[in-house]
This record gives structure tokens, C-alpha cells and sequence, in this order.
């Protein structure tokens, strides 16, 4: 059965958005004035399409309108700001359950400097912070974020809240495509992570952002994208939002969101918009891989083969040459759906149409 992904404006709450939704998630974006409207704002201004620091002010608050969704139990924000050389960013969400809010749980501290951190130790009966991942008990329909921008010249011009319903991951599991992308492929820079003795196997995520960034003309050295995205907190380099984060202050219109199925995931490489994914498996669950088994590991969806299989940059491999890989359509769909719900880091220049 055709699971249908319908990508539109709608009215949430106050404001309207563009809100990508599909059975099992909804992605939503904040990035232009109207989208802010409604939001109470302390220290903070909107100039032209972007949140500022009011005149005179180190630190400021938006509170934005309450956003009703489809039910999800599981919420990953992500964001796009300039930060300097001394700014940084934080973003809060609660959610309501019933007719109760939640606290409101942070998802730490971003900065292009040092020091950037997520923020441990936040569980209740409510839910938990999984780093990057608002994890809850019981299943919402309802969120608030609050975003508080510190330190003279730091903005924001994106905010992204992707919701998703655990349950549902595997949907779209098996979707029929159209077929008008097989056979392209996209030639991303190949980079491996394995060549780099300090921490390079476990920079997967780093050398994914890397290989997109280097698409667009940004060339970052994979050991200079681990530094600039590395978590004290987390202690690594994986944590999503901080990964779109980073792609952000280069430039990018970046966000996390998750896809129903490879079938959509072609909408975007079709259309020359590579994808970093994040799936795991065991041993034996994904012919051709470089390394036996993951928990988790991210690499680039660079296109699909004249077949449908799914074309990839998989930074794992021993060297840049080994990169490229294909993998057996059905069995990746399924470690990626089952393991992420599809989640995917959409990273394309400013201005860049999306699918």
C-alpha cells in the first residue's frame, strides 16, 4: 500500500509553518517572521526573517504558541544560528499529556565555540532526554519550545521539531516508488573516518556532515567537523542536532527529520539533495558493509542504482576509495526504519527548493 507524505503549509497554532508529515512523523519548520508570530518574546526581536537579541541585551527568550501534532512519544528539535566567537543557543520543549504539561526539558547548550553540551540527568514520570531525543512515558498530541539566544550577534533563523510515534516506525516499510530516481546518483565527496587514529572510528556522523558540506563547495576537514560538533556532555560527536547545527553555522539550511521509507527518501536525491541516515545492525543484516554489526552509524545516501537499491558514502569503509557502496534495498530500508524510524539530516545551501 502507497503510505502517502504530504509536505504543505499549515495552521499550528498561531502561526503558519511548513510541516512535512507522514503516518508515523511530523516535521516542523520555524524559519520565516509569520512563523514566530504569536510567540512571547523577552530580550528577543525579529529582524526580517530571523530572531535577534533585542539592543542592549546579553540573553533573550522566545516562548513559542503551543504546536497540536499527531500523537508522538518521541520529539528531536534542531536548529540553525550564528553564534560567534562567545554566543550560544538553548532549546527547551514541553510537552502536554492529557490535560498536564510537562517540565520543560532542555536540550542543552549549542555554540561554534568550545564548551558546547548537552545536558544529562533530566528524567521523570514524564519522560526522559536521551541526549538529543525527547523520549515520553505516555503519547502527546501537544508541544511548546522555548529558545533562549545568548551573547552579542547570536540568531537564529531555523527551528525544527521533528515528533514521531515510536509504534509506527516501520510503516512505510516496503513503500512502491515511482522509480523516476533509479539510476541517479550523486557525486558526494568520499571521505572515510577510519583514517584518523584519535577518534576516527567513531566519527561517522562528523565525516557524513563533512561529505555533504564538501557537495556544496564547503570543504571542513573530518577532524575539524568532530571538534565542532563534539558534545563534553555526550562525549562524541553524534549527537543530531548538533550535527545540523554545525552544517548551520557553514551556511546551510540544515535539519533532522525522519522519513517513512526509501520511497521518499528518493524525492530528495532525485532531486541532487544527498541525505546522512542513521540505521544499525547485526551481524549478517547488511551484505556489503564494511564493518560487521553497529548499534548506531550514520552515512550518505547519495542516490539509487538502476534497480532501486540504495546508493551510499559509507564512512566506514577502510578507505576514501571504499566509500561508495550499495546496499540490497529491502534489508537497508528496514535496519534504517526499524532502528531510526528514517531519521535523516536534510543539509542543502540556503534558498535550496526541498522536494
Amino acid at each position: 500500500m502507497r503510505i502517502p507524505i504530504l509536505l504543505s503549509y499549515l495552521l499550528l497554532g498561531s502561526a503558519g509553518a511548513l510541516t512535512m508529515m507522514n503516518p508515523a512523523s511530523t516535521t516542523t519548520l520555524h524559519e520565516r517572521a509569520q512563523d514566530w508570530a504569536g510567540a512571547e518574546q523577552r530580550g528577543i526581536e525579529v529582524r526580517g526573517q530571523t530572531l535577534t537579541l533585542a539592543a542592549g541585551m546579553s540573553s533573550g527568550t522566545l516562548t513559542g504558541q503551543p504546536i497540536k501534532v499527531a500523537a508522538f512519544d518521541e520529539l528531536v528539535p534542531s536548529w540553525n544560528s550564528s553564534t560567534g566567537a562567545a554566543g550560544s543557543v538553548t532549546v527547551e520543549v514541553r510537552a502536554q499529556t492529557g490535560t498536564a504539561w510537562t517540565r520543560w526539558f532542555s536540550f542543552g547548550t549549542w555554540s561554534s565555540a568550545e564548551g558546547r553540551a548537552s545536558l544529562n540527568g533530566q528524567k521523570d514520570g514524564t519522560g526522559q532526554i536521551l541526549t538529543d531525543t525527547l523520549r515520553l512515558s505516555t503519547k502527546a498530541t501537544t508541544y511548546q519550545y522555548r529558545v533562549t539566544l545568548r551573547g552579542a550577534g547570536t540568531s537564529v533563523r531555523l527551528l525544527a521539531f521533528n515528533t514521531s510515534d515510536r509504534a509506527k516506525r516501520a510503516a512505510g516499510l516496503g513503500q512502491l516508488s515511482d522509480k523516476t530516481a533509479w539510476g541517479k546518483v550523486t557525486d558526494v565527496p568520499q571521505r572515510s573516518q577510519m583514517l584518523y587514529p584519535d577518534g576516527g572510528e567513531n566519527w561517522c556522523s562528523p565525516t557524513s556532515t563533512s561529505m555533504i558540506l564538501a557537495l556544496y563547495g564547503v570543504n571542513v576537514p573530518v577532524p575539524t567537523a568532530a571538534r565542532g560538533m563534539f558534545d563534553r556532555v555526550y562525549e562524541g560527536t553524534g549527537n543530531w542536532p548538533f550535527n545540523t547545527a554545525y552544517a548551520a553555522e557553514q551556511g546551510m539550511r540544515a535539519f533532522v527529520t525522519r522519513l517513512p521509507s526509501l520511497a521518499a527518501a528518493e524525492r530528495y536525491t532525485g532531486a541532487g539533495l544527498p541525505l546522512a541516515v542513521s540505521l544499525g545492525w547485526k551481524a549478517g543484516e547488511l551484505p556489503g558493509a564494511p564493518i560487521p554489526s553497529s548499534q548506531g552509524h550514520l552515512m550518505v545516501l547519495v542516490g539509487f542504482d538502476a534497480k532501486g537499491n540504495p546508493v551510499l558514502n559509507d564512512p566506514a569503509a577502510p578507505t576514501d576509495a571504499g566509500v561508495r557502496r550499495t546496499y540490497p534495498r529491502a534489508a537497508f530500508e528496514k535496519l534504517w526504519l526499524t532502528h531510526s524510524g528514517g531519521l535523516s539530516y536534510v543539509i542543502a545551501p540556503q534558498g535550496a527548493a526541498l522536494p
